[in-house]
């Protein structure tokens, strides 16, 4: 299966069997690609509220043909919420989900976007380590308020957080 013309494969071994090498491709995601990241969300216990109005924005990673990590955003005028992060267990702690959130974060600021906000329920650490920052969630800019992420797909409970970046 030939991936779309923005397909960045990348190599590592597997731990568990240092002689195996596994390529994983990363690329936009396709229209195919809807209900893959569908179960992939479900699987980790992600929303999929709103994924059908944004997954043009999706970025995926493939071992072969099968999805193995995924993250989107939507975006707005002035800022950007980053979401639907998550990677299959037995991919985690290979650096897919911090490449495929460099990925978007480079994208949206390619388009001039500069604040980025997350919903997590589980990955404050992950996120913080990425210089994102908690914050309340009055803070969060206005045009995300309209999110289904912020109406009812992620819980009240959910940290919110904030990455700015300088021009």
């Amino acid at each position: 299966m030939e991936g779309p013309r923005d397909a960045r494969p990348f190599f590592f071994y597997d731990r568990g069997n240092p002689m195996s090498e596994i390529t994983i491709t990363i690329a936009a995601a396709t229209a195919a690609d809807l209900e893959p990241i569908k179960e992939l969300l479900v699987a980790a216990g992600l929303p999929t509220a709103g994924v059908d109005d944004h997954w043009k924005t999706f970025i995926v990673a493939r071992e072969g043909a099968k999805l193995v990590a995924c993250g989107g955003a939507e975006a707005y005028q002035f800022a950007a919420l980053i979401r639907s992060v998550a990677v299959s267990p037995e991919h985690r702690s290979k650096g897919l989900g911090r490449r495929i959130v460099r990925q978007l974060l480079d994208r949206l600021a390619s388009r001039g976007l500069r604040e980025f906000y997350i919903l997590t329920t589980d990955a404050e650490e992950y996120f913080r380590k990425r210089g994102f920052k908690t914050i309340d969630r009055d803070e969060v800019h206005p045009q995300l308020l309209s999110s289904r992420e912020f109406q009812d797909a992620c819980p009240e409970s959910a940290v919110c957080m904030r990455l700015v970046m300088l021009a």
